[in-house]
């Protein structure tokens, strides 16, 4: 996410973030970007976050093969009695390391993501993940998520496992991809039957597409997108979807991205 997140899921950006990317240091090596964007609705591994427009922007540093970035969304109504009515601000805090294998094509990447949530502390927990990807004319992408530390609510649960494995190319200017998700869930004995419905199947969870083109106006690219988040994890016993105790539905995502 995005890029919201730097990941090698390399769908997550187009489907969740636009913006307006803006180099704004250079020195050596080390470099400083940053993004402000919108999109129709935020959308995170199936679930809305928000179901309105909602306003996402990224900061970042790099040097060499490492990056840190902090990146922002407004998100979900808050449910804490003292910020009732306030909508929760959330910001992703990510270290990265990325590189590649001589001149084979593969690349690795292995970091860490701080999720927070201002209004929603409580809500607040850490990913570790590690991915490999492969360019060619298809490339496709492996990235391995896991729960390092989750909420006492449950919905991020410590030794949770998300693996996204992805494809992306370019046909005639428009650049596609596709993502395919794998979840297990860790106790999922004791988190199988919430109020007597199935709500966390392992298994396969989500397909995400997406297509996006690049318009060159001057010095400005335009890139208009849309995606899709499309749930596959099994049903249950109420007709219902759910990812992370959430009841999850077909989702599409527009976005336009100014850089320059």
């Amino acid at each position: 996410m995005e890029m919201k997140k730097k990941y090698l899921s390399m769908m997550m950006a187009s489907l969740m973030t636009t913006g307006m990317a803006v180099t704004t240091a250079q020195a050596e090596d080390v470099s400083v970007s940053g993004d402000i964007g919108v999109a129709s609705q935020y959308v995170w591994r199936g679930s809305v976050q928000k179901g309105q427009p909602a306003v996402q922007g990224d900061l970042g540093v790099s040097y060499e093969g490492f990056s840190a970035s902090s990146w922002f969304s407004n998100s979900y109504v808050s449910t804490e009695p003292q910020f009732a009515g306030k909508d929760v601000v959330e910001f992703d805090f990510t270290a990265d390391y990325s590189g590649s294998v001589g001149d084979t094509g593969l690349g690795y990447s292995v970091g860490g993501i701080y999720y927070t949530y201002l209004y929603d502390a409580h809500s607040n927990f850490i990913e570790a993940y590690a991915g490999v990807s492969y360019d060619a004319v298809v490339s496709p992408s492996l990235t391995v998520y896991y729960t390092a530390k989750g909420v006492n609510s449950g919905f991020y649960a410590k030794g949770d496992v998300w693996v996204d494995l992805g494809l992306s190319t370019s046909v005639a200017g428009f650049d596609l991809s596709a993502t395919a998700s794998y979840v297990n869930w860790k106790n999922l004995a004791s988190r199988a039957a919430v109020g007597g419905l199935d709500m966390y199947k392992d298994g396969i969870s989500l397909v995400q597409l997406g297509i996006s083109k690049d318009i060159e106006a001057g010095s400005v690219t335009i890139t208009p997108s849309i995606g899709a988040s499309i749930p596959v994890i099994g049903k249950s016993s109420d007709g219902e979807r759910y990812i992370y105790g959430g009841a999850v539905k077909n989702e599409f995502i527009a976005s336009v991205n100014v850089a320059y």
